[in-house]
């Protein structure tokens, strides 16, 4: 780490802080959960609170957007669970797995779609390997065993878990190390072979691009990327738990002949039929775009075969228009249809993907489907694709398509410019009758569900409730064929209240929701508050709880439910309801309290509104035994853009949530004495055509203003000793506040951008470029505000924080070095901390209790009267 004070620079060693904020810093995990496919077992798989510095700090690579430990082929800064329990929901047996002889840990646990089975992978401690075991219950207990089918084979995991069952539960498909790959990587050229050379053609096409890091730069990287990537796949067993016996000239053993050698393959998606897979094979490599928008080609993979077929052959996609409404000019999106065999569906944009082209027909997105066709009869089984066929088309750019089982289709579209959304229905043209949709399934006509603003939150009827159904495909749950679930966050002017509806969709002139279930009223709500349309029943509630309840899953029955709960001073756990009878409650966790030093803090969602009217939101936090004297206050905050100002003023999240701090959190102040506004709100409004951003400054100013006068207001703030900060672009938004205001004596920003001019390509919400909008990029530059900082009345000192490996796009660290460098050549009170080997987002134990030190003595001048 880097501190500068009077000029001077030097190196300190890691720093804890003090014992109050080092408990808050290091509280236990909560474990992560996993639900069984037969909704009968959950899984919790617990693991360390962070990892250290030493186990961030080991050799990492950076190629195509992706970092990875080239030694174990696993993304970088994987963490490892250290214990696996399984819970059985309704009896509540509970069965602790034993951790396989010499682990380290485990990860990558995927369950068998029909068995009490699942697989996970386990690290040799002391070793860069990771073996595969099985879990099943057997005879009433939950046994582990190697799977020895992979033999010498490595699995690469730097994608993601590389292993996934078939639909019907018979094969595990696992992606591993080419037979006979070499042991070591590509060594590095001892002289340059030459200069690195990018050029663009004559007659090119547009290509503006982000800010990206990580990207390929020279012929090394692709060598390295290729050595990484390249992947086999092998078949397994399950029954026997041997890999199949494709028949190979080089001596391998059991990966599919379409996968000999070695392919860059990057998505596999298998067909519900089972014999099918859909492969996304890297084929052309880039220098200015990450490894999702190479070029590749689309097959499919015969799995009774060595036949495969071609879909599409994609170039490197890097032409797409800054627009949010812009989208790739070639095919995209390709999966496999649900409710069909094997037949794909894919979405091309009919205009170029440009928004700034004409519609054709009206439609800019059209939904097309291709089946796969095999002559059986043939000794060759030769494999081949019917025509593409028109399934739906779409005014607006497509966003999402869910099915029904019963081949009743949904699919979303929206238009960024207006924050617009709409959702469909369709039936399938090959559906013989409508069921009852009130839709004709002639030609797959569609008809709309709703059309609305997705930044209005209190309207949100919320979205389809999936769960897994026949051949392992989700699909969305229907209690009868002209109705479906939907499942919401219920927000509302007292807070979010999330709910289960089922919406009915039979009368061709109507569609309409019933509500079966809702998160509890808080109590001190007047009926008058409520809207009896949108309670359970129609009625308003009797009962009334502090509480903040989610539903998780709608358990196969359509009747038993599993909710979390939580409230301020008890952590999130789970229960087993029904809708039917709310008193057959069973509690299906007891997670403990993780930070009890937090118990006594007074939490408060307040309202107020900056001086135009538009309404604001806060979640203020009092510390233990306040009494009522002003505190020092810190504001915490991340600016929202809004194009209509009374979505801007909606009320946000719920303040009956648990009150936990994570790293990132400023809550642990409150701890300490201080009064905490976190979440202040900063809505900054762009109506009509008029675009956000051109009045960034002025309108954050407003909205820290308003805070500030509001905490002030309740005698709960000293005004002399407030503090602001944020992440990201609340670090953004922190140097803005300090460069045009004087309300606050210090300021904290943490991986922040500063300079508008070195991400020239849009930025956050913003599509235009620097080009289009050259005023707002330096305007929006606090870099080009440092003068204006060092005059102001009040000159607020400024803490930076960033990491030495941020990979977000646009926030270099060097933007902090930058920035820092320009503070300095003014004078301003400010100290800059490098935090080695952290992304954009701190993981190691060490940095994260440095960076709680730092921001610890950068506010103890202010707190002079508080308690430590």
């Amino acid at each position: 780490p880097l501190t500068a004070s009077n000029n001077l620079e030097k190196h300190i060693m890691y720093r804890e802080p003090s014992p109050l904020l080092k408990r808050l810093f290091l509280p236990p995990k909560p474990p992560s959960l996993t639900l069984s496919p037969n909704y009968t077992w959950l899984l919790l798989c617990q693991e360390p609170p962070l990892p250290s510095i030493q186990e961030i700090s080991q050799p990492e690579e950076k190629l195509a957007g992706l970092r990875f430990h080239p030694s174990t082929l696993t993304p970088s800064r994987l963490q490892l669970g250290e214990s696996l329990t399984l819970k059985h929901l309704t009896t509540g047996i509970e069965a602790k797995v034993d951790l396989p002889p010499g682990s380290e840990g485990v990860r990558y646990v995927c369950f068998h779609p029909e068995r009490d089975l699942f697989v996970f992978s386990s690290k040799l401690k002391g070793k860069p390997f990771f073996e595969l075991y099985k879990c099943e219950f057997v005879s009433g207990h939950w046994e582990t065993d190697k799977i020895t089918a992979l033999q010498n084979h490595r699995m690469n995991f730097i994608q993601g878990c590389p292993y996934q069952f078939t639909p019907d539960g018979s094969k595990l498909l696992i992606k591993v190390v080419p037979h006979n790959w070499p042991e070591n990587p590509p060594s590095p050229p001892e002289v340059s072979t030459g200069p690195v050379i990018q050029f663009v053609g004559k007659d090119a096409k547009k290509a503006p691009g982000r800010t990206y890091q990580d990207l390929l730069k020279n012929s090394f990287d692709e060598e390295k990327l290729r050595y990484f990537m390249t992947t086999e796949l092998l078949c397994v067993d399950v029954d026997k738990w041997t890999a199949s016996a494709f028949k190979r000239t080089d001596g391998g053993k059991g990966t599919f002949p379409q996968s000999v050698g070695g392919k860059l393959i990057q998505k596999l998606q298998c067909s519900p039929s089972g014999r099918f897979l859909l492969v996304h094979l890297t084929t052309q490599l880039s220098y200015s775009v990450p490894l999702q928008r190479f070029g590749k080609d689309i097959q499919i993979w015969d799995l009774d075969s060595e036949q495969f077929v071609e879909v599409a052959s994609l170039p490197v996609d890097d032409e797409i228009p800054l627009s949010h409404d812009a989208c790739s000019r070639h095919p995209r999106a390709f999966h496999f249809h649900p409710c069909e065999d094997h037949t794909i569906i894919f979405v091309e944009a009919v205009d170029g993907g440009d928004p700034g082209n004409a519609a054709v027909d009206g439609e800019r997105d059209v939904l097309y489907t291709q089946h796969v066709l095999i002559d059986d009869e043939n000794e060759n089984n030769t494999l081949n694709l019917g025509g593409k066929m028109k399934l739906v088309g779409l005014e607006w750019r497509f966003s999402d398509l869910e099915f029904c089982e019963s081949g009743l289709g949904v699919v979303d579209s929206y238009r960024w410019k207006d924050r617009m959304e709409r959702k469909w229905i369709f039936q399938h043209p090959n559906t013989s009758e409508n069921g009852g949709s009130g839709i004709d399934a002639s030609g797959s006509s569609k008809r709309l569900l709703w059309e609305r603003t997705w930044e209005d939150r209190y309207t949100d009827p919320g979205e389809p409730l999936t769960r897994r159904g026949k051949r392992g495909q989700y699909f969305i749950v229907q209690p009868t064929p002209t109705s479906m679930y939907l499942k919401g966050a219920g927000a509302s002017g007292c807070g979010d209240r999330p709910f289960l509806d089922i919406l009915e969709f039979g009368s061709s002139n109507s569609i309409e929701t019933r509500r079966l279930w809702r998160c509890a009223a808080p109590v001190e709500v007047k009926d008058e508050e409520l809207d009896p349309t949108k309670e359970v029943g129609g009625v308003l509630p009797t009962e009334r709880k502090d509480i903040y309840e989610t539903l998780v899953v709608l358990m196969p029955d359509n009747d038993s439910v599993l909710i979390s709960r939580e409230s301020k001073t008890s952590p999130r756990n789970y229960y087993l309801t029904k809708l039917s009878d709310a008193g057959s409650e069973a509690q299906v966790t007891q997670f403990e309290h993780p930070q009890p030093d937090l118990l006594g803090i007074t939490k408060e969602l307040v309202r107020y509104q900056r001086e135009d009217g538009v309404e604001l939101t806060a979640n203020m936090y009092l510390p233990p035994g306040y009494y009522g004297k002003p505190r020092p206050t810190l504001f915490w905050a991340y600016p929202r853009e809004f194009k209509d100002s009374k979505a801007a003023g909606q009320v946000k999240s719920s303040k009956h949530k648990f009150v936990s701090a994570s790293w990132a959190s400023p809550v642990h102040w409150a701890a300490r004495g201080w009064v905490i506004m976190d979440d202040f709100a900063l809505p900054v409004v762009g109506e009509g055509d008029a675009h956000p951003n051109d009045t960034f400054i002025e309108q954050i100013v407003m909205g820290a203003t308003a805070a500030v006068d509001y905490a002030k207001s309740r005698g709960v703030c000293d005004p002399n000793r407030c503090a602001v900060g944020g992440h990201s672009y609340g670090s953004f938004m922190t140097s803005h506040l300090l460069s045009h205001t004087s309300l606050f004596a210090a300021g904290i920003g943490r991986s922040g951008a500063f300079n508008r001019t070195l991400t020239p390509m849009s930025f956050q919400q913003e599509d235009r470029s620097i080009w289009e909008a050259p005023d707002t990029y330096i305007t929006m530059s606090p870099f080009m505000h440092v003068k204006k900082y060092s005059e102001q009345e009040r000159v607020g000192k400024l803490l930076l924080i960033h990491g030495e490996a941020d990979e977000n796009s646009g926030t270099y660290p060097m933007q902090s070095e930058r920035y820092f460098a320009a503070l300095k050549a003014f004078g301003i009170e400010s100290r800059l901390v490098m935090l080695p080997l952290e992304g954009h987002s701190y993981r190691a134990r060490e940095s994260i209790l440095h960076m709680a030190w730092e921001q610890e003595e950068w506010l103890k001048s202010l707190e002079d009267d508080l308690a430590g």
